[in-house]
């Protein structure tokens, strides 16, 4: 029995593997056509408020990533060679807006560990690894700023994340626009046969803070760090209270983003700390106009950080990034639970198969043993039986040989 025991408790094939955590990091950047050097470059995808995470996977969403001088790559190149130095490798890279100054870029880079590990594969938006969705009609596709592009890939075989960079259109009050842009968009994603355990909608999204609010009062909240103060007054967070049955203006309200603790990310004043408030004679409040954004949230998805980079200030942007950790196959997605309830119920078909294999030969070890034990006892009762009557066999003899004795002395 205990020799039962435990072969059933440390058989290899019921040995649970606990899955490997993914750790990527998500990074969107409105660059204002500047071209950093890969000292910038290495703050943006490595920030130093990140407290040093290695992660397997880094994800850059650049918006107006390009000098205004025609065929320009330096920008393109300095981060390839930045990377490839950290060993990181790009396994996509593309861009949605005008062909001649490709502003919108989306890259995905690996880390060489996990690019040699399998563990991330990349799946095809019908024909081609990347969705472009420009704004506007052709002329979107020559001299347009704005767009949306987007990749998905496949953690482990089994989870797909879609990784979505854009550049909605600007200007306050223009929430119609931006969400005709992402509508159409979806309209295009849908057409797709892929699934998706997670969405990820970043970039220069252009949500602004509401005129309620004066550029003093959202000053003084800066300066306080009471950043609830603005983003309670933010478009993107409105759009979200209001039960509006207004559809156009109802865009990414159902989209999970994690509490902003850190101040307005535009419009800076280029190299500075500073923030133009005033352009044209216009009023320019500062704004959450960058963002992350996530379809879905689980407990398997944990957020590490969510946060600016105040030191490059290239741009009149401030870079976000957000750092997570994928633990285990999402709960969420109707295709994870099927998933997982046939993985349960193959381990469970196989503890009882195993078991059975052990009771039966348990119970035949039994029986074997008692035909043995009354195979035993019947040649036992045969030797008894067999010496009684070779005993009274003895004892008869005897007694005629005694009885026979005087008669022949009589004769």
């Amino acid at each position: 029995m205990i020799v039962i025991s435990i072969s059933i408790l440390f058989d290899s094939k019921l040995v649970h593997v606990q899955p490997i955590p993914f750790r990527f990091r998500i990074v969107t950047w409105n660059a204002g056509k500047s071209e950093p050097d890969c000292d910038a470059f290495r703050h943006i995808a490595f920030p130093s408020v990140s407290n040093n995470i290695i992660v397997d996977l880094i994800v850059f969403g650049f918006q107006e990533a390009t000098k205004t001088v025609v065929g320009s790559n330096s920008f393109h190149k300095t981060l390839k060679n930045c990377l490839q130095n950290e060993n990181y490798t790009a396994i996509i890279s593309g861009y949605v807006g005008s062909a001649i100054l490709k502003p919108i870029w989306l890259y995905i880079f690996a880390s060489d560990r996990i690019g040699k590990s399998q563990r991330v594969n990349l799946l095809k938006f019908k024909e081609e690894y990347i969705l472009k969705v420009y704004n506007g009609n052709f002329l979107g596709r020559i001299t347009g700023y704005k767009g949306i592009i987007a990749s998905c890939i496949q953690i482990d075989k089994s989870i797909n994340m879609i990784f979505v960079n854009m550049h909605l259109p600007a200007g306050k009050g223009e929430k119609e626009e931006r969400c005709r842009l992402w509508y159409k968009f979806l309209q295009e994603y849908q057409s797709n046969i892929i699934k998706n355990d997670y969405l990820f909608a970043f970039g220069d999204q252009n949500w602004r803070t509401l005129n309620i609010l004066s550029v003093e009062a959202i000053l003084e909240a800066i300066k306080k760090e009471e950043y609830t103060t603005i983003f309670n007054h933010d478009e993107l967070t409105q759009m979200r209270q209001k039960n509006s049955t207004e559809s156009d203006t109802q865009c990414l309200k159902d989209f999970f983003e994690a509490p902003i603790t850190f101040p307005p990310t535009y419009k800076y004043v280029l190299n500075s700390d500073a923030y133009q408030i005033e352009k044209d004679e216009e009023v320019r409040r500062p704004s959450y106009t960058d963002r992350i954004l996530i379809s879905t949230f689980s407990n398997d998805l944990e957020i590490i950080q969510y946060s600016s980079i105040d030191d490059v200030k290239l741009s009149d942007h401030r870079p976000v990034f957000a750092d997570m950790i994928l633990h285990q196959r999402s709960k969420n997605n109707e295709m994870s639970k099927n998933t997982s309830t046939e993985k349960t119920r193959t381990t469970t078909n196989h503890i009882k198969t195993i078991v059975k294999q052990h009771i039966l030969t348990f119970l035949m070890t039994i029986a074997t043993m008692t035909f043995v034990c009354i195979l035993i006892f019947l040649v036992m009762c045969q030797l008894i039986i067999k010496c009684q009557t070779q005993k009274t066999d003895m004892q008869q003899t005897a007694q005629i040989n005694i009885v026979g004795t005087p008669s022949s002395v009589e004769s």
